[in-house]
């Protein structure tokens, strides 16, 4: 993924955000997690900044939507446990509203969004998505 890949994917999620019509944070990450791209789209608390990355470097790490990494975690998953282990001491947050970033079948970063409520940050992340999943 590079910067005009990320641009697409923000142009999208921000178009989605503005038709919801909740204020929202946008974090685009690559597949380590860190941030390639980042857009707060109205007046947002100052925390979801940093929810929205945290959510998208999970989402990205295991290339999984962090909706089911909050489940596993809810689940108390052993696999959620050997998740958490690796990423001690980096900004991880387990709720629903990322998504992986899919690139000719290979995950290449995610997106992660916060700031509405959980159902409504994931469909703009899933709109954002989209767009680098169809190649346009």
């Amino acid at each position: 993924m590079n910067k005009e890949d990320a641009k697409r994917v923000m142009a999208a999620a921000g178009a989605k955000a503005e038709e919801i019509g909740k204020p929202v944070c946008v974090a685009i990450v690559d597949i380590a997690g860190a941030m390639v791209l980042f857009e707060r789209f109205g007046n947002t608390a100052s925390y979801t900044a940093a929810i929205a990355e945290g959510k998208a470097a999970g989402s990205a790490f295991t290339g999984r939507a962090s909706a089911l990494l909050e489940q596993m975690a809810k689940d108390g998953s052993p696999v959620y446990g050997a998740i958490e282990e690796q990423l001690a001491g980096r900004r991880f947050v387990p709720r629903q509203g990322a998504v992986p970033l899919v690139q000719n079948g290979v995950v290449v970063g995610a997106v992660g969004v916060s700031g509405a409520t959980s159902e409504e940050d994931e469909e703009i992340a899933k709109a954002g998505a989209a767009v680098l999943a169809a190649g346009s």
